[in-house]
C-alpha cells in the first residue's frame, strides 16, 4: 500500500510538472490577460508602485517607482546604490511584460500573482536553468496619485 501511494504522490508531481500540449502555458496565458485587461480597465496612468525584488543575491528592500502618464516618472530604491539595469520592472506593463516573456521558456519556472480587484501583478518568481539569476519580485503596495500631487 504505502508503495502505491509513493507512486501515485509521484506521478502526480511528474504530471503536475508536465505541459500536455501547452495547456498549462495556455492557462497561465489566460490568467495574464484577464489580469492585464483588469489593469488596463482602471485606465490609471499616474501611480507609485512600491515593490521589493531579488535577483540572485541582490537584494532590494523598496523599490519606489513614480509613474507620470504611463511612463516612469522616477525611481528610488533602499538601499540607495542599486544600479538601475538591476530593476526588473518600472510601470506595471513592464511587469506584465515580464512575466510574459517568461511564459513557455524552457530554462525556465515561472510563478505569478495577480490582484484580483485591479488586476497588477502582486508576486512574481522565475528559476532558471542557465546562467541567469534568479528573480523574485513583491508588490508592496499600489498607491494611485494625481499629476500634481506626486510624493
Amino acid at each position: 500500500m504505502r508503495f502505491f501511494l509513493l507512486s501515485l504522490i509521484l506521478a502526480v508531481g511528474f504530471v503536475g510538472g508536465c505541459d500536455f500540449g501547452g495547456g498549462i502555458q495556455d492557462q497561465v496565458r489566460d490568467q495574464l490577460e484577464d489580469a492585464r485587461q483588469r489593469w488596463q480597465e482602471q485606465n490609471l496612468q499616474d501611480y507609485q508602485l512600491v515593490y521589493a525584488q531579488q535577483r540572485g543575491e541582490t537584494i532590494v528592500d523598496t523599490a519606489r517607482v513614480f509613474v507620470r502618464s504611463g511612463a516612469v516618472d522616477s525611481i528610488s530604491t533602499s538601499p540607495d546604490d542599486i544600479p538601475d539595469d538591476e530593476l526588473l520592472v518600472g510601470t506595471v506593463e513592464s511587469f506584465f511584460a515580464l512575466i510574459e516573456s517568461r511564459i513557455g521558456e524552457e530554462e525556465s519556472q515561472l510563478g505569478a500573482n495577480f490582484d484580483t480587484d485591479q488586476g497588477f501583478p502582486t508576486s512574481y518568481d522565475a528559476t532558471f536553468e542557465d546562467e541567469r539569476r534568479d528573480q523574485d519580485i513583491i508588490t508592496i503596495t499600489l498607491l494611485e496619485s494625481d499629476e500634481n500631487n506626486q510624493q
